[in-house]
């Protein structure tokens, strides 16, 4: 028998998770779509994959999964706005919105973000109310800065315990 709802959204709160914005071109319209997502992982060294988890019930769920090739902009700690902004519903989330265009692939980006990564679509896996979207890197740039992160409802950052500890 499975969890309560609110037992499982308790859980889910406890495991701190990177911000990100994945964004794609509307196959029909060229429009941009995203959203804000924490369930970003790394997911395959060779060849190289990434993984999100979309909600089905998503506005941008139909553009995204049939997207060819989606980006994917890991959030530095300063971007918290628009993390706030793309977890929103609505198309109006894009407006006012820069965005950078891959060197790789046709596919949008946040300027300034901690890195970008360029996707194809590779694989989509439905399970529950999500699917689960598996890209395969053709591109990535990375900058220094410091992390958006996602714990408890909230958006923080990452504080080192002392240098060099828990490298592995």
């Amino acid at each position: 028998m499975p969890i309560p709802g609110d037992l499982y959204k308790k859980m889910g709160r406890s495991a701190a998770g990177p911000v990100c914005i994945v964004a794609a071109f509307d196959r029909n319209t060229d429009a941009i779509v995203g959203l804000t997502a924490s369930s970003f992982v790394t997911l395959s060294f060779e060849p190289p994959m990434v993984m999100f988890a979309i909600q089905q019930s998503a506005d941008s769920y139909a553009a995204i999964v049939s997207s060819k090739a989606f980006g994917v902009s890991v959030l530095d700690r300063a971007q918290s706005e628009l993390a706030t902004r793309f977890s929103r519903k609505g198309r109006g989330k894009i407006d006012n919105t820069t965005f950078a265009q891959g060197h790789t692939l046709h596919c949008p980006l946040i300027p300034e973000a901690l890195a970008h990564i360029e996707c194809l679509t590779n694989q989509i896996l439905l399970s529950g109310d999500h699917a689960i979207v598996v890209g395969l890197v053709e591109g990535a740039l990375t900058r220094t800065g410091e992390p958006l992160l996602y714990f408890d409802g909230k958006y923080g950052t990452f504080a080192e315990l002392s240098p060099g500890a828990g490298s592995f």
